[in-house]
């Protein structure tokens, strides 16, 4: 996100032509609003988009949170865009956070338990 950042603040692109291509090619799909990055599409509304720790924070809240729903990575994933951030591998960091909850495994259906 941060070559997305560059390209739309200085127009600096990566030196490899490939991806500049694709950062060129991408980067309608973000806005920049008084230095922070934003997602745009036409489904959903702006969103504010994250990356590191505060990614693992957005999931631990929304999985673990006040309601505890301990819901799966997709409906995580789904959840995290209502709540108005984004992030390029959101879908796969949402499942992956949501198979290693320890307490989802704990009492998930074991339905194919002999």
């Amino acid at each position: 996100m941060t070559a997305y950042q560059r390209y739309l603040v200085d127009e600096i692109l990566s030196l490899e032509p490939v991806e500049a291509r694709k950062i060129k090619k991408n980067s309608s799909k973000y806005t920049l609003i008084d230095g922070k990055l934003f997602s745009h599409k036409f489904t959903h509304p702006i969103l504010v988009c994250v990356h590191g720790e505060q990614c693992t924070c957005i999931m631990e809240k929304l999985h673990k949170g006040i309601c505890s729903s301990h819901i799966g990575g997709r409906s995580l994933s789904s959840k995290a865009i209502c709540a108005g951030y984004y992030w390029p591998t959101m879908r796969e960091d949402c499942t992956r956070y949501a198979q290693r909850c320890k307490q989802c495994q704990h009492h998930a259906d074991w339905h194919k338990a002999p």
